[in-house]
């Protein structure tokens, strides 16, 4: 493999995971208890890569999360980055990659979790929200697949392979 594919590949990744930043990953109905109970003009709420609409930021639990998602997000593209600029050392980018392999595995349940944090602070509202998947996810998808598609490109797994 050359090292210019490696950089491309990684490239794609940085702006992938970039382009997630403003789309939305999942978006939270408000049905008619919701609105019975908060009134006609509640807002839905949307879970975008850099914020939460129809909440309350003021409460910590939920800034926190968003914070940390936008932070994982941005910590993800970094270190694609840096892997552009480290591309000589195998190692480095082996271990590197893995560690944002391991971030895309575990953010399905991240955003499972962060999710039902929001469901759980609806008070009135909960037991009315309708939970749709938005274009956030289909770009994650596409992202873990060249993502996946990289590692084996690096030789990450290939049996026998010595690795420096």
């Amino acid at each position: 493999m050359t090292n210019t594919t490696s950089k491309i590949l990684f490239a794609s990744c940085a702006v992938l995971a970039l382009s997630t930043l403003p789309m939305t990953f999942v978006w939270l109905e408000i049905g008619p208890l919701g609105k019975a109970y908060y009134g006609p003009t509640v807002p839905d709420v949307y879970i975008k890569g850099t914020y939460i609409t129809g909440k309350d930021l003021s409460f910590y639990p939920i800034l926190w999360a968003m914070l940390f998602q936008l932070s994982t997000i941005i910590c993800y593209s970094s270190i694609s980055l840096l892997l552009i600029k480290t591309i000589t050392r195998r190692i480095a980018i082996l271990s590197l990659a893995i560690f944002q392999f391991e971030l895309l595995i575990l953010f399905p349940g991240w955003l499972s979790l962060y999710a039902q944090g929001v469901i759980d602070n609806s008070d009135g509202a909960a037991a009315d929200l309708t939970i749709h998947y938005g274009s956030g996810l289909v770009v994650y998808c596409l992202l873990c697949s060249l993502h996946l598609f990289n590692l084996i490109r690096l030789g990450f797994f290939v049996r026998g392979q010595h690795i420096t």
